[in-house]
């Protein structure tokens, strides 16, 4: 079952889709896209109606300027986008901690909430890191390129995390380079377990590619699945 709504969060309106999980469990399972005008919280529904079907309830948004949300994205920035997110992990169920599902910049914001949110799993697509001083940089061309920047806010938020790390990288990712994944497990060195899956063929945009890729796109529904049951 899906529900539609709005939240409110630093002035914008935010739209939302909840997905109640087979058995009606309210949602633990929060995802965060990427950057890009074309990014909406729908590009991720393929994987997050697959885990509703086994039980696993979630909620995706839109970040302010992407989708059905206000605002204007040239006004954005990461640190607006962190705030968006920590109000939309709210609205989650309370009955234990989270997984951040998080797609490039969306990863990053997963791994940055870590000390706030404390989940227990965080299942990163191609993901993307920024250095602190880009934090308040607006989304108007003035955001530097992702890269492994060691004194990135994701990172040293991940060296709190002690849950479960899942990866999924992209060889053909033209966006983030391969070092990036490589700073996401040096500097998760507290985490329960680290994994990552390579996908062969595939670019940056992997909510666009692993749809239409049957067994891959179930072989991924399954490690995130094993994630969510350990």
């Amino acid at each position: 079952m899906q529900h539609e709504f709005v939240i409110e969060a630093a002035g914008e309106r935010l739209a939302a889709t909840k997905t109640t999980g087979e058995g009606g469990a309210e949602p633990r399972i929060l995802a965060l896209h990427g950057l890009g005008t074309t990014a909406t919280r729908h590009r991720v529904r393929y994987l997050l109606d697959a885990l509703a079907d086994h039980g696993h309830g979630s909620l995706t948004f839109d970040f302010s300027g992407n989708g059905d949300s206000t605002g204007a994205l040239t006004r954005s920035t990461l640190r607006r986008r962190r705030t968006e997110t920590l109000a939309a992990a709210g609205r989650l169920a309370k009955t234990g901690p989270p997984v951040i599902i998080g797609t490039s910049m969306g990863a990053h914001l997963a791994a940055w909430t870590v000390p706030e949110l404390r989940p227990r799993a965080l299942v990163l697509f191609c993901p993307a890191t920024y250095p602190a001083h880009a934090a308040d940089l607006p989304f108007d061309g003035s955001l530097v390129r992702p890269a492994n920047h060691p004194d990135s806010p994701a990172y040293a938020a991940l060296r709190r995390f002690d849950g479960d790390l899942l990866i999924f990288g992209a060889r053909q990712d033209q966006v983030c380079p391969p070092e990036v994944i490589e700073g996401y497990l040096d500097h998760a060195r507290s985490a329960r377990s680290a994994e990552v899956v390579w996908l062969e063929g595939c670019d940056h945009f992997v909510h666009r590619w692993l749809p239409g890729q049957e067994s891959l796109r179930e072989d991924a529904v399954h490690a995130v699945l094993r994630l969510l049951a350990a």
